[in-house]
């Protein structure tokens, strides 16, 4: 991704050369989409989440050596993007419509001020938490479709960290585009993770194998 491509071929043919058959599958999937708005919003993600596990996997290597100075600099750039991934997301879920999540009218306004003022660390994990913890209980999860269960995963916990995320901390947005393409339209996604990346987008993407 260091040239300009053609969208419907999602990655050029030199890096597709070098990546291992698990994520040439998936960049074959995504080719078979045959959709030029989806496959676009799905590398832009990719982008996005790779440049964030440039330092993940730096931090660790770095801690595996006992370098701690090094790592806890790193994992400190680690939490300031991550931040930006929560400011990222809440304009996203300000264009999406909720309510088909819920039985009756939900006021979600104080739920996204909470996320902002955390995202600012202006509020602590346990006042977000308890506005996070009722919004699950008025979710009627049973009887939601599986997108309906995917977007309302997604509402409570987009702003969490590591250990709640697991290995989405890693692949933040392209869970996201999965979890959101049903209820947001590809271009608006794509439209509002290029302005909270400028820096990743102008760039290009850094690869994490040491052969690449």
């Amino acid at each position: 991704m260091t040239r300009e491509i053609d969208p419907a071929q999602a990655i050029c043919s030199a890096c597709y050369s070098k990546e291992d058959k698990l994520e040439r599958g998936s960049w074959d999937d995504l080719r078979k989409r045959k959709n030029t708005d989806e496959i676009q919003m799905f590398t832009i993600a990719k982008k996005v989440d790779e440049a964030f596990q440039v330092p993940e996997n730096k931090a660790y290597a770095c801690r595996e050596k006992h370098e701690m100075i090094q790592a806890e600099a790193l994992e400190r750039e680690m939490e300031a993007f991550h931040r930006r991934r929560i400011l990222c997301m809440a304009e996203m879920f300000s264009k999406i419509d909720c309510s088909s999540l819920f039985p009756s009218y939900i006021e979600l306004d104080t739920y996204f001020k909470n996320v902002q003022d955390y995202a600012h660390q202006h509020i602590a994990t346990e006042q977000l938490r308890e506005v996070q913890e009722y919004l699950r209980s008025q979710i009627p999860w049973k009887s939601l479709s599986s997108q309906q269960m995917d977007l309302g995963a997604e509402l409570l916990n987009f702003w969490c960290g590591e250990d709640e995320l697991d290995w989405g901390y890693s692949q933040y947005f392209e869970i996201a585009a999965g979890n959101l393409k049903p209820f947001l339209a590809m271009t608006l996604f794509t439209e509002i993770l290029c302005k909270y990346f400028p820096d990743v987008m102008s760039a290009p993407v850094k690869r994490l194998s040491s052969k690449l």
